[in-house]
């Protein structure tokens, strides 16, 4: 990586930072571009060399966590389709993302699904979990694009992570084990 690649990582990270910290506090609605830079010591203009939006500095892991689920999905041991065989994976992902302090993702789940402005976003990144999985399921049964079986076994499994994430703030208990509970509910379906 160049120096260049590098500090341009270390800019992002800092934005990032500094949004969270301001979003705790102040809330999202009550934050602006405006502050989030000028605690990042950046300019706003900066700011949007990084980022399109404000809810961007949120989501800029969108990529990565897509690719984290589906590559768990594709390396389970329990190679069926099934709703059951994606529990394992799906509750690893729970873990990496949320619990593991490295990631920051309790603060950041935490504030996505208690902010309604943020609500939009966190459904189409849902959806694209959805999708991914479903494709996921689709390719390992030889078929070019997901039908009815690979969609629905994906929504529930996508369901059963954001079903806990929703309570995890509620209730005790790590995320994966409230990820747990919720497949022990659904476990009879498979495509």
């Amino acid at each position: 990586m160049t120096l260049r690649e590098r500090n341009r990582l270390r800019t992002a990270a800092e934005v990032e930072t500094a949004a969270l910290e301001l979003f705790e506090r102040h809330g999202y609605d009550h934050t602006t571009v405006e502050q989030i830079a000028a605690r990042a010591g950046i300019s706003s203009a900066t700011f949007f060399r990084y980022f399109h939006a404000k809810e961007d500095v949120l989501f800029s892991g969108e990529d990565a966590a897509a690719l984290k689920l589906v590559a768990l999905v594709a390396g389970r041991s329990d190679r069926r389709r099934s709703v059951a065989a994606l529990a394992e994976p799906v509750c690893r992902f729970a873990h990496h993302a949320v619990a593991d302090p490295a990631t920051g993702g309790q603060r950041l789940t935490h504030l996505v699904m208690t902010t309604p402005a943020l609500e939009a976003r966190s459904l189409r990144l849902r959806l694209r979990w959805e999708r991914e999985i479903a494709g996921q399921l689709a390719r390992e049964a030889g078929a070019a694009r997901p039908d009815l079986g690979p969609t629905l076994v994906a929504a529930v499994a996508v369901s059963c992570l954001t079903s806990a994430l929703r309570a995890g703030h509620h209730a005790d208990g790590s995320i994966a084990d409230l990820t747990r509970q919720a497949f022990a509910h659904c476990t009879d379906l498979t495509c």
